[in-house]
């Protein structure tokens, strides 16, 4: 009798109904009367399974055949040291824990896409859904640099020599060049509901999904607040902080951003080797530059006629708008030479143990995004009116 496959098939038996167990924790669609009884037919399944596999190898224990077993299956049943020693002891603690080591085992777990509790495609739908409600996001060709670690560092080139005529037979002389580094230091953004199982059972809607939309409205909106105005500290470094990109300040008197300045401003940035990319306006500014007109207040729209869709564009540019930005303020940009890290996507998990003695679940949405940085601060013109 094979006690070695035995005991492997179970276990691998025992493993197919645990991962069917975190499926079933995860799953948003079905109420807490199904999970519940779907978990107790699958914990029935699990202990049968944990039987059958004790059972194998107890019988091969009783055969003198286990240890030989194990070290043919590379310690699967039996516990290793570091070094490949096999070692007596509480060997089945690891391989089979019990709830409460499960539960501590998902707590900790943090694989790049968010944790067990949150399969991969909803990590990934989730982050869709963030880029599509964060305007700075929306923008084409903004770099966001994914990476591991507890920081990111980008290599930039910040100048080098200018070669020169050389004359035959003459050495070539030798040009250096200049290194910096852009770092990037992971924030996190994060966002706690709780819910009543009544509130969750006697809703006519989704309240699993209402809940996790609202969340991730909320981190958007936050995320894109903070690439616009962040200070650097606590947060991301906004595009509008001093020294970032370049600052336009209209003179008094100049209330209103136009194309004129608009137009400028990409001019400038072409002239530093770049290509503007996107305007980012405040909903006051972008009114007004839909609403310019060729001879005042009764000229053709500078934007196009009313009927096209090129008052969503301007100068050739998609024109964005984002209540996020300081008012009288408009960004002509390169988003190529924006870069944002991620270090994990957006998480969402739920727990009914947290707030067990309330008959409430519990729901976070986490999300790291490390630093703005931009390569070149003549790629971003920063227009602001005046006050007066």
């Amino acid at each position: 009798m094979n006690y070695e496959k035995l005991a492997k098939n179970a276990l691998e038996q025992r493993a197919a109904v645990v991962s069917e167990i975190r499926s079933v924790q995860d799953n948003l669609r079905m109420s807490d009367a199904e999970k519940s009884e779907r978990l107790k037919e699958l914990g029935r399944e699990v202990d049968r399974y944990e039987a059958e596999a004790r059972d194998a190898v107890e019988r091969g224990e009783r055969e003198a055949e286990a240890r030989s077993l194990a070290a043919r299956a590379g310690g699967v049943l039996i516990g290793r040291s570091e070094r490949g020693e096999i070692r007596d002891g509480d060997e089945w603690r690891g391989l089979l824990p019990s709830g409460n080591e499960y539960r501590a085992l998902v707590a900790e777990s943090s694989p790049s896409a968010g944790g067990y509790a949150v399969p991969t495609t909803v990590a990934g739908k989730w982050v869709e859904h963030l880029r599509n409600a964060s305007v700075f996001l929306k923008a084409p060709g903004v770099n966001v640099h994914r990476f591991e670690g507890g920081s990111f560092v980008l290599p930039s080139l910040t100048g080098s020599s200018t070669p020169g005529v050389t004359a035959e037979g003459a050495s070539i002389a030798e040009s250096s060049a200049t290194f910096a580094g852009l770092t990037f230091a992971p924030q996190k953004y994060a966002d706690f509901y709780r819910a009543s199982n009544e509130v969750i059972s006697d809703a006519s809607v989704e309240m699993r999904d209402l809940i996790a939309g609202v969340m991730t409205r909320n981190l958007a909106a936050k995320v894109d607040l903070d690439c616009f105005q962040g200070t650097g500290t606590a947060q991301l470094t906004g595009l509008t902080k001093a020294g970032v990109g370049t600052a336009v300040n209209l003179a008094v008197g100049n209330t209103v951003v136009k194309w004129d300045h608009v137009i400028s401003a990409y001019s400038d940035i072409e002239g530093i080797g770049a290509a503007p990319g996107v305007i980012w306006a405040s909903p006051d500014m972008a009114k007004a530059l839909r609403t310019e007109r060729e001879n005042s207040t009764n000229g053709s729209y500078l934007a196009g006629r009313v009927t096209d869709p090129a008052t969503k564009a301007g100068y050739g540019l998609p024109l964005l708008v984002s209540a996020n930005l300081p008012t009288k303020t408009v960004i002509v940009a390169d988003p190529t030479r924006v870069h944002v890290g991620v270090r994990s996507d957006v998480a969402i998990a739920m727990s009914e143990d947290f707030l067990f003695d309330k008959d409430a679940v519990a729901f976070r949405a986490t999300f790291r995004v490390a630093g703005l940085a931009v390569d070149n601060p003549g790629a971003v013109v920063v227009i602001k009116a005046s006050a007066t």
